[in-house]
């Protein structure tokens, strides 16, 4: 019989990782090559956000895992004293890289800050990510969607637009909402979805992030638009599996932590849901895709918890480990996951 492997002991060996890839300082190894370590290059702000949520929400889950506990709080310090600026004479604070803002960076770091409050008690964190969502609020569009970039020193929109930050900044703002209770943050995350979903938005991009964003909302304020648009964006995913052919841990773990949010969604209709059928059907589709992307992802993991980019490339970067970790979590808490098996598609 093939090897077994627990969903759960893989998120926690992970987190566990990546508290190891934390300096005295709070900064992350941010990435090496596994098969020949050397010294990291490069940064990305927002990534290193993700990762603390990522590790911390492990840490809140199946803790008490005190060594993730430290890393986690020692990396948002370091994000704060380094990334986190007031913008200008709003009142509000968001996260600046270089002379950079981008939108998905303060969405990313309020999801920390509440995963880093719930660990440590420490509602700063809280009244902080209060600040980064009131920055969000005002890069709001008429068309529901958000400014994603702009020039810190001058405030100019910059002309660039990413496939992911609108569904960071909503889920930053609905997790805020859950945490809280503080109901205008819904009230935004609303208004723009109503909008958003006219568009299906984030169905061409297979968004995890939106998603979540979507999972969250409707389990704040129920309503058959976000239901129907997060059916929409999980039926792209199921329907075209191709990010499977690319032979990468991360597209494949972006995929199982969408697919793993809109079963979320489903397992709280209630049973009065008029289409509730169509989801049931649509969520066990789901729960199958999950189990067998979880063991492809498997593929791609080192026995230090750590995962690999994969076609070859043994390069390990801690967003890689924040998504598959992530799913590996996810899986774990869906009722009915079944055991793992090891040996799935090498990376």
């Amino acid at each position: 019989m093939p090897p077994m492997k627990d969903s759960l002991t893989i998120a926690v060996e992970g987190a566990e990782c990546l508290a190891r890839l934390v300096d005295r300082r709070g900064k992350f190894l941010y990435r090496y090559d596994a098969d020949n370590p050397g010294p990291s290059t490069g940064y990305n702000i927002l990534r290193h956000c993700g990762t603390i949520w990522a590790m911390t929400e492990i840490a809140n889950r199946a803790g008490p895992l005190p060594n993730v506990a430290e890393a986690a709080q020692r990396a948002t310090e370091w994000l704060i004293e380094r990334h986190i600026r007031p913008y200008g004479i709003s009142g509000t604070r968001c996260v600046v890289a270089g002379d950079a803002v981008k939108l998905g960076g303060n969405g990313l770091a309020i999801l920390a800050l509440l995963e880093v409050a719930a660990l440590s008690e420490n509602h700063d964190y809280v009244d902080l990510a209060g600040d980064l969502a009131g920055y969000i609020v005002l890069q709001r569009q008429p068309d529901g969607n958000f400014a994603h970039k702009r020039r810190f020193s001058t405030d100019e929109v910059l002309p660039f637009h990413s496939d992911y930050y609108t569904g960071e900044a909503l889920f930053g703002l609905l997790r805020l909402t859950a945490v809280t209770g503080d109901s205008q943050w819904l009230d935004v995350s609303q208004a723009s979805e109503e909008l958003l979903a006219a568009q299906n938005y984030g169905a061409p991009q297979q968004s995890h992030w939106m998603l979540n964003a979507l999972e969250q909302l409707h389990r704040l304020r129920p309503h058959p638009v976000s239901r129907s648009h997060a059916g929409v964006i999980a039926t792209d995913i199921l329907e075209k599996p191709e990010y499977r052919g690319h032979h990468r841990s991360t597209p494949i773990a972006c995929r199982s932590e969408g697919l793993l949010a809109f079963v979320r969604l489903c397992d709280g209709l209630s049973s009065e849901t008029l289409d509730r059928t169509i989801f049931d059907q649509a969520a066990a589709r789901s729960r199958a895709a999950i189990h067998e992307n979880l063991e492809l992802q498997l593929g791609y993991r080192r026995p230090n918890g750590s995962f690999v980019h994969g076609r070859g490339n043994s390069e390990v970067r801690i967003d890689y480990i924040q998504h598959n970790i992530s799913s590996f979590l996810g899986y774990s808490r869906m009722p009915g996951a079944r055991p793992l098996t090891i040996g799935g598609e090498p990376a």
